[in-house]
C-alpha cells in the first residue's frame, strides 16, 4: 500500500504561499515542483508540507550517518527556510497597518474626556492605497507586574476576525479590568496583532506594549508606546 498523499487543499496553499518557489535553494519552479515531506516519517498535513525542486527533494532526505560529509538537512532548519520563503512571497500582500491607544499624549482634550480607565480606545489604520485586510487581535493586561484575567470582547481576544477595507480606520474600544482604575501600579497593556492576507497566511506583527500615565490632578491619564515585547520588558524592570 502506497503512502498517503497532502490533500490538494495542502497543496494549493503551499504552491502559492511560495509562488512555486524551492523552499530550500529559492529556484523558480514552475510546473517543475514537489511537496516533499519535511519529516519522512511525519503526518501527511500542511505543517509537515514544504515545496522543493526536483533536485532538493531528492537530497533533504539523503545521508549517510556511517559516512557523514558536510551537514544534513534538519527538520527544523527546513522548517524555518520554508517560513522564510513564504514570508518572502506574501509579505507584500498585507498593507501597512499602524495601531494605538488613546489617549495618547498629544490628542485632543475631548478625547481624553471620552475615554477614561477602564474604558480604552483602540484604533487601527489600513494606510495601503488599495489591499483590504483581515487581522486578529490579542490583548494583555498587566498591572503592577502581574498578568490579570481579561475578559475583553472577543474582538480583543483574538476570537473574532477583523475586516479592514484599504484606506479605512476603525474605532474600537475595550475595558481593563476594575482593579486597574483605583490602583496606583504600573499599568501596561501588550498588543499582538496577526494580519491575514488574501492567500489566507497569517503574518504576526511584533508585540508592542502601552504605558499608561495616571491621571494628576487636573492632566488626564495618557498612554505612550513602549516599543517592546512584555517578555523583555520584565527583564529590564526587575
Amino acid at each position: 500500500m502506497g503512502r498517503k498523499k497532502f490533500s490538494e487543499d495542502t497543496k494549493l496553499k503551499c504552491l502559492l504561499w511560495s509562488n512555486r518557489h524551492c523552499c530550500v535553494c529559492d529556484k523558480s519552479c514552475g510546473l517543475d515542483i514537489e511537496i516533499a515531506h519535511i519529516d519522512p516519517s511525519g503526518e501527511n498535513d500542511f505543517a509537515n508540507a514544504i515545496p522543493v525542486c526536483f533536485q532538493h527533494h531528492a537530497r533533504i532526505g539523503r545521508y549517510n550517518k556511517d559516512h557523514p560529509r558536510g551537514n544534513k538537512y534538519r527538520i527544523k532548519e527546513l522548517k524555518k527556510r520554508r517560513e522564510q520563503i513564504y514570508e518572502k512571497y506574501t509579505r507584500q500582500l498585507i498593507p501597512p497597518l499602524v495601531y494605538h491607544l488613546a489617549p495618547r499624549q498629544n490628542d485632543p482634550v475631548v478625547v481624553k474626556k471620552t475615554f477614561t480607565l477602564p474604558r480604552v480606545r483602540f484604533i487601527i489604520e489600513n494606510h495601503g492605497l488599495f489591499l483590504p485586510v483581515r487581522f486578529k487581535v490579542k490583548i494583555r493586561v498587566y498591572l503592577g507586574g502581574n498578568r490579570l484575567q481579561f475578559k475583553g470582547r472577543l474582538y480583543y481576544t483574538g476570537g473574532i476576525t477583523w475586516h479592514l477595507n484599504a484606506g479605512h480606520t476603525f474605532f474600537g474600544n475595550f475595558n481593563v479590568p476594575k482593579e486597574c482604575v483605583d490602583s496606583a501600579e504600573k499599568l501596561i497593556i501588550e498588543v499582538q496583532v496577526t494580519a491575514i492576507d488574501q492567500y489566507d497566511r497569517p503574518h504576526d506583527l511584533l508585540p508592542t506594549c502601552f504605558n499608561y500615565v495616571r491621571k494628576e490632578g487636573k492632566k488626564e491619564g495618557y498612554w505612550f508606546t513602549e516599543p517592546t515585547a512584555w517578555s523583555e520588558l520584565k527583564e529590564v524592570r526587575k
